[in-house]
């Protein structure tokens, strides 16, 4: 066990920075709450997962502290560095998986994070960012509760005061995130596309193969300016590993005819040009017709935590939607929900959710919200770090 600080405070509260995995289960076991008791196993031992690969990065910067109040654990918190997550296109400390159950707690943990940033000369942290995203998400719930667990979007215990111990220690609301189900499967706007684009639906092994295209996509569609952007390659790849455990098998129907599910030739276009048994279907892209160039792609997600409790595979999470700038406006975002819809309802899909949609991207706003019933709602913190 390593445990390289240790400090105490009045009535006998400590806290302590470990890297001992087996310590941080014993941890994680005693507090994380989990909204569905059967999947609460598994999110730890990811969790534990992700500690290990990241500490056996000697130069990758995470701190994983906890206290005690006479022998008891009252509180825990994950402060990081990572090179993937952008605020607002600069590198910024991060704080997530923050439990407390008083302020005291809360604010003996928030006080080593903002020593640990301020050890690596930065002068912002944010949070909850519950790394990895694809168990965790971001932001910190205030509504919502009664919605399934859906892995990618953060969670929290309804009756936690958290939110508040933060405010009086002076992080303030930053940014606001919505979670809404997609209630309109047809979007008007997506029924009649822009003859210069195609459709498609790929296998596993040709989207990992525009992986530098879908970054550089992502990078100048929104990376710059988003309030919150967990990207990069290890997201792509988390996503990826999504894929792989969620498809393999045959799920449609030979004689599968798509006329009778739609009549627009793109959307036919796109399901006769592939193997509907080898596709992810809930991934469609867009092509320029012309140029063959990468313009649009919707990355659905399949929700993990039914899987992980052997339940039938119904519900999506609309993770990122990226449409190249210079095409913004000709229906390809609602032609690609329009046709990943229909085409996931084939594999069984019957819930879709749009998660962790950003108050200010007033494009996504109005593109969105009307075919859609809000559901949870999550802020992200932010605090600046003065000098000592």
């Amino acid at each position: 066990m390593e445990i390289s600080l240790e400090k105490s405070i009045p009535q006998e509260l400590r806290v302590a920075n470990t890297r001992d995995t087996s310590e941080i289960q014993l941890v994680l076991t005693e507090l994380l709450y989990v909204p569905d008791e059967r999947l609460k196993l598994v999110v730890v031992l990811e969790l534990i997962d992700y500690f290990t690969e990241k500490f056996s990065k000697p130069d990758y910067k995470i701190k994983f502290f906890y206290t005690k109040e006479n022998g008891n654990i009252s509180g825990f918190v994950v402060c990081q560095i990572d090179k993937d997550y952008k605020s607002y296109g600069m590198k910024c400390p991060t704080f997530g998986w923050l439990h407390a159950k008083d302020f005291r707690s809360c604010e003996l943990l928030m006080s080593e994070c903002e020593s640990f940033v301020r050890e690596n000369k930065l002068r912002k942290i944010r949070g909850p960012i519950n790394f990895p995203k694809m168990i965790g998400g971001i932001g910190y719930q205030i509504e919502g509760f009664e919605a399934p667990m859906l892995n990618g979007v953060a969670f929290n215990e309804p009756n936690s005061k958290v939110l508040e111990y933060l405010e009086e220690l002076g992080y303030k609301k930053e940014s606001k995130y919505s979670c809404l189900e997609v209630i309109e499967s047809n979007w008007t706007k997506g029924n009649k596309l822009d003859k210069g684009i195609i459709l498609r639906f790929l296998p596993t092994s040709e989207i990992r193969k525009l992986r530098a295209k879908i970054l550089a996509l992502a990078q100048s569609s929104f990376h710059s300016v988003l309030a919150d952007a967990p990207g990069g390659q290890s997201r792509f790849d988390e996503m990826m590993e999504t894929y792989d455990l969620a498809f393999g098998n045959s799920m449609v129907k030979d004689n599968f005819d798509p006329n009778t599910y739609s009549s627009i030739p793109e959307f036919i276009e796109a399901w006769e040009s592939c193997d509907l048994n080898n596709i992810i279907p809930c991934c469609p892209v867009a092509f320029d017709r012309t140029t063959g160039e990468l313009v649009g792609i919707i990355m659905t997600l399949p929700n993990l935590f039914q899987l992980w409790i052997k339940e039938p595979l119904t519900h999506l999470n609309v993770d990122t939607v990226i449409i190249k700038k210079e095409y913004a406006g000709r229906g390809i975002f609602s032609s690609l929900q329009n046709v990943g819809q229909i085409t996931s309802r084939l594999y069984g899909f019957d819930y879709v959710e749009g998660t962790t949609i950003w108050a200010n991207n007033v494009r996504a706003i109005k593109t969105i919200f009307p075919h859609c019933t809000p559901l949870r709602t999550h802020y992200v913190l932010q605090k600046r770090i003065l000098r000592k």
